[in-house]
């Protein structure tokens, strides 16, 4: 055995050497940046209107505008963004914007160091691109700012992600990485907090003596289920399998540490692998460190979460082995409330179906819902918490790249700005009913971070290929697979099905499927001689603690896509609902912002043709006027602004006010001296 394991060290070592050269820095990561003053032009105006500016010193210290020490809990020490670039650009210092409870910001800080493991690059992406708000790098033109509206009471902080609302100031460079107005996401943030608020604290890595020597704990992790695995990380061979070493690293290190209990003996086993050549692993401990942390940090949740199901399952009074729990009124009102992924449609957690029988949209309904809940964005005027949402499709692979396209042309149409799906999508074969890809696939989404969320199967027949539906035996193993992935994963097991041959009857296959669903949506056409092929509806057939039976109207939208290699067109079609037009229709956060942006815009042109210069302050003084003809209010006026000169349907005009200010006009206004 021993000479098994030089051997591989051997092999590790000369895998190394032959792939040295080569390595991996996150994309847009800059080298450090003195101030730019011309760049604080791009901070956003919301921030720039607001008189909480102080400067920053060498050392990250707020100052006031003549030097003194400035404080981010005193407005006395702050002064106007003017005031502040002015002293900055004589002193040679960058400007900072503190946050206080009642303004509407938060700073979202992404802190990015040399040795910040992949996973958290990642991370940071995901939180870029999830929240698509302005984003700037930092100072050191490593780190990312991401600024949105919303408000969290104290900071938070973990894996090298800060949010801070209040008692902080946040130093801004312009340096702009997401152009982009700063937009409304409370739900978004809250959600992104209380997921920090989950994580276990940092674990200290205490030292304890191996149980086994190495070559016992080499020997049993290449002969375990995952040996072919382990193998080739060893070898170095994780190019294809992973996005980055860094990745394969941490890949490696977690399968060591299953193995090995003692910190020291993972490290070194690890530096005797081909993928623990690289000098930041020979000579850093930090670097390894980090992933044994999160490693560990892991294991402990899983504990405490076994825990958590154990506090629900056997809630208080504490049973005897002689009697049942009997609970009082008090006690059931204790109990946890229900809550909601999608507001009394969807619980958070749980197994459910989007079924119907062929041709009634279903999975582009489930398309549609998955975007809309990874976007945090009400669904058919549905309140929604965003959370991650991954769609693994067993049939009809080659359609999704256009449903997807054609979900993003219309919304990016309907609100006038790049929108995408924030999804996740997963097309590489896999047999569900396997237990080597269940856990894979659980593997996956728990260390890409894409777990706890909406996990989407389409469908179930291919899903669970071979099985009996019409036996319980064959649905029971299937609910079984669900069942599990919803317990290792957490969040929503979401499963496309398909209706029996008599549509009344419901779900294909055995009958108590229903019984075992937490939630069950039909899709169905709708009935009548003049009504559009395009048009459907759906019910809810079942929710668990909600109301049955509720209808939801919607109709196929056709979205041309373009023209192929033989110039012929290319469309799909994309789910658009559709109100009853005997109930009000209830007005989205993207309808009214629309809304609002047409009204601004018919507005600051009014202005102008009246011979006025309007500026955003002099526009927020016009709220009382405003109101008669649409209720509005200052924020949403700033707001508005923002995304109209985002899209340059409004800008600056090239000269000033009579008063030397800068002044708003429609892109398609003359001039008054051209």
């Amino acid at each position: 055995m021993l000479d098994n394991m030089q051997a591989a060290q051997q092999h590790a070592q000369a895998t190394h050497n032959s792939n040295q050269g080569g390595s991996s820095t996150p994309a847009g990561i800059a080298t450090p940046a003195p101030p730019q003053p011309e760049r604080w032009a791009n901070i956003p105006a919301a921030l720039r209107d607001r008189p909480q500016w102080v400067l920053a010193s060498a050392n990250k210290h707020p100052l006031t505008a003549d030097g003194r020490t400035a404080s981010s809990t005193d407005p006395a020490t702050w002064c106007d963004f003017d005031t502040a670039t002015i002293a900055a650009q004589k002193k040679g210092l960058h400007i900072g914007y503190t946050l206080h409870e009642d303004d509407p910001f938060t700073c979202i800080d992404l802190d990015v160091k040399e040795t910040t493991p992949q996973e958290h690059i990642e991370l940071f992406d995901r939180i870029v691109t999830s929240f698509d708000s302005y984003t700037e790098r930092s100072r050191s033109g490593k780190g990312l700012h991401v600024w949105v509206e919303g408000n969290i009471g104290s900071g938070r902080r973990c894996d090298g992600v800060e949010v801070y609302s209040q008692e902080r100031f946040i130093i801004c460079t312009g340096d702009v990485v997401s152009d982009k107005p700063i937009a409304a996401r409370p739900e978004l943030l809250n959600t992104l907090v209380a997921e920090m608020r989950a994580q276990t604290p940092d674990v200290e890595l205490t030292e304890v003596e191996p149980t086994d020597n190495d070559e016992t704990i080499w020997e049993r992790a290449s002969k375990a289920a995952n040996g072919g695995k382990f193998c080739k990380l060893w070898d170095g061979r994780w190019q294809g399998d992973y996005p980055s070493q860094s990745e394969a690293d941490f890949a490696l290190l977690s399968i060591l540490t299953f193995h090995s209990k003692s910190n020291e003996q993972v490290r070194r086993l690890f530096r005797m692998s081909a993928l623990g050549k690289r000098e930041k692993a020979q000579k850093n401990n930090r670097y390894l460190n980090t992933s044994l942390i999160r490693i560990r940090s892991r294991e402990q949740q899983e504990v405490a979460h076994g825990k958590a199901i154990a506090e629900a399952l056997f809630w208080r009074p504490k049973a005897s082995s002689e009697h049942f729990r009997i609970l009082s009124d008090k006690d059931l009102a204790g109990l946890p409330p229900q809550r909601w992924l999608v507001k009394n449609i969807i619980p958070e957690g749980g197994i459910g179906t989007i079924f119907g029988q062929s041709g009634t949209f279903k999975s582009f309904l489930a398309l549609d819902l998955l975007a809309h809940v990874a976007n945090g964005q009400p669904w058919f005027g549905h309140r929604v918490k965003a959370a991650p949402a991954v769609y693994v499709p067993f049939e009809g692979r080659g359609g999704i790249p256009k449903r997807v396209a054609a979900w993003k042309l219309h919304r990016s149409h309907e609100t006038n700005r790049d929108i995408t799906t924030n999804m996740a999508f997963i097309t590489d074969p896999m047999n569900l009913r396997d237990a080597g890809d269940r856990e894979k696939l659980v593997r996956t989404l728990i260390d890409r971070g894409w777990a706890g969320g909406v996990l989407c199967i389409d469908t179930l027949a291919q899903a669970g290929a071979g099985i009996d539906e019409n036996s319980s035996e064959g649905m029971g193993e299937m609910i079984a697979v669900f069942q599990e992935l919803q317990h290792k994963l957490g969040g929503t097991v979401l499963v496309i099905h398909h209706s029996g041959k008599v549509e009344s009857a419901g779900m294909r296959g055995w009958s108590g499927l229903r019984g075992a669903l937490d939630f069950s949506i039909k899709c169905q056409k709708e009935e009548g001689k003049n009504v559009p092929k395009l048009n459907a509806q759906f019910v809810l057939d079942k929710v668990k603690d909600g109301e049955d039976g509720k209808t939801f109207d919607f109709s196929m939208l056709p979205v041309h896509l373009g023209y192929d290699e033989d110039d012929e067109g290319v469309s799909s079609l994309t789910v658009i609902p559709r109100i009853n037009p005997q109930e009000p229709a209830p007005v989205s956060d993207v309808m009214r912002d629309s809304q609002d942006d047409d009204f601004i815009e018919e507005w600051i042109k009014g202005q102008v043709d009246a011979g006025n210069f309007p500026s955003k302050n002099s526009l927020k003084q016009q709220l009382s006027v405003m109101k008669e003809k649409r209720n509005i209010t200052q924020q949403r006026i700033g707001a508005a602004i923002e995304r109209l000169m985002a899209c340059s349907r409004v800008a600056y005009a090239p000269s000033t006010s009579p008063s030397g200010n800068k002044w708003l006009r429609v892109m398609d206004t003359p001039h008054v001296d051209e």
